[in-house]
């Protein structure tokens, strides 16, 4: 009997202990001369590697963008490709203004590290591109701006 309750306590603990140590929540951010932005993601509990939401809210400030970029939400829908592993942390996200007939696009892929795997900062840096579109096409085009910056990421558990 003294087994069997020793057996369930050792499952029940490192069940506990898994669960507590998983990413459960993603917090990026970064201000500088040329744009705000903040993003949370959040990774299913079972499945660390996949993303059950994607959101936030950033800002070119850079006078040659269109408005539309000058202030827009980000969703999962921009969402490209993202990685995650226990050091590594990427993802590349794409918005289009106007939505509806594109004319420019936004693109901004972010690259992160942390020190050690139980670290829960990852630092780094992005690459923003804005882009004037050609003419019926989504690729390709003349670059309105281009920047690269600083960028951090805060697990939350």
């Amino acid at each position: 009997m003294a087994k069997k309750i020793l057996a369930v306590a050792c499952m029940f603990m490192c069940s506990s202990v898994t669960s507590a140590a998983a990413i459960e929540r993603i917090y990026c951010a970064t201000s500088d001369a040329v744009i705000d932005m903040s993003l949370e993601s959040g990774f299913s509990n079972k499945d660390q590697e996949r993303i059950v939401h994607f959101r936030g809210m950033a800002g070119v400030k850079d006078k040659a963008v269109p408005s539309g970029f000058q202030r827009f939400q980000i969703t999962s829908k921009m969402l490209k490709q993202y990685w995650i592993d226990e050091r590594d942390l990427r993802f590349s996200i794409h918005a289009f203004a106007p939505e509806r007939e594109p004319l420019y696009r936004v693109s901004m892929a972010m690259i992160t590290d942390r020190s050690s795997s139980t670290a829960k900062r990852f630092s780094g840096r992005y690459d923003l591109k804005v882009v004037k579109l050609k003419m019926g096409s989504a690729v390709g085009g003349e670059p309105i701006l281009t920047h690269q910056g600083d960028i951090f990421c805060d697990v939350k558990r």
